[in-house]
C-alpha cells in the first residue's frame, strides 16, 4: 500500500520565543520554515520605570548601573512574562488539540524555556522533540533553520 505525500508529511510546529516575544513557524522535515504567527508581550517591552513607579532596595553606584536589592515574586515584569508564558502554553494546547502540529520544537532562552516546560500541558510535553536553550526570536527564519536539527 504505498503513502501519499500527505502521508509522509509531519506536521512540525516551531516555537522561538523570549520574555516579550514568541513566533511560531511550521515546517516539514527538512523544509523551510514558514511563519504562522508573531505574538508579542507588549507589557514586557515597557521600560521597568513604567510597569512600578515606587521600587524599594534601589541605589545608585556611580560606577555601574542601577541595582535592585530584590526583584521577587512581586516584579511587574515578572507576573507579566508568567502570564505572557501561561497565554503561549494554552495557544500550543488548543493547536495541538486542532491538529495543527505534531511534533514541537521550542527554542528560547534556558529561565524563558523552563518556565515554559512547566506551563505545558501532559499531551503538549509529549509532542516536543527538542529543545535549544537559546534566544533566536530576532533571527530571519533561515537563520533559525540552520540552528534547528536537519529532521525535527
Amino acid at each position: 500500500n504505498p503513502h501519499s505525500a500527505e502521508q509522509d508529511m509531519a506536521k512540525i510546529w516551531v516555537l522561538v520565543g523570549d520574555g516579550s516575544r514568541a513566533r511560531f513557524f511550521r515546517t516539514d522535515r527538512a523544509a523551510p520554515l514558514e511563519e504562522v504567527e508573531d505574538s508579542l508581550n507588549p507589557v514586557a517591552r515597557e521600560p521597568e520605570r513604567a510597569l512600578q513607579s515606587d521600587r524599594k532596595g534601589q541605589s545608585v553606584r556611580r560606577s555601574g548601573p542601577v541595582q535592585y536589592a530584590q526583584v521577587g515574586e512581586n516584579d511587574p515584569k515578572s507576573e507579566d512574562e508568567r502570564r505572557f508564558v501561561r497565554s503561549l502554553a494554552e495557544r500550543l494546547r488548543l493547536a495541538r488539540l486542532a491538529g495543527e502540529y505534531e511534533r514541537l520544537f521550542i527554542a528560547a532562552p534556558p529561565d524563558f524555556l523552563g518556565e515554559l516546560r512547566q506551563a505545558l500541558d501532559t499531551g503538549t510535553r509529549d509532542a516536543v522533540v527538542g529543545e535549544l536553550p537559546k534566544d533566536l526570536s530576532r533571527m530571519k527564519p533561515d537563520a533559525i533553520r540552520r540552528h534547528l536539527p536537519e529532521l525535527i
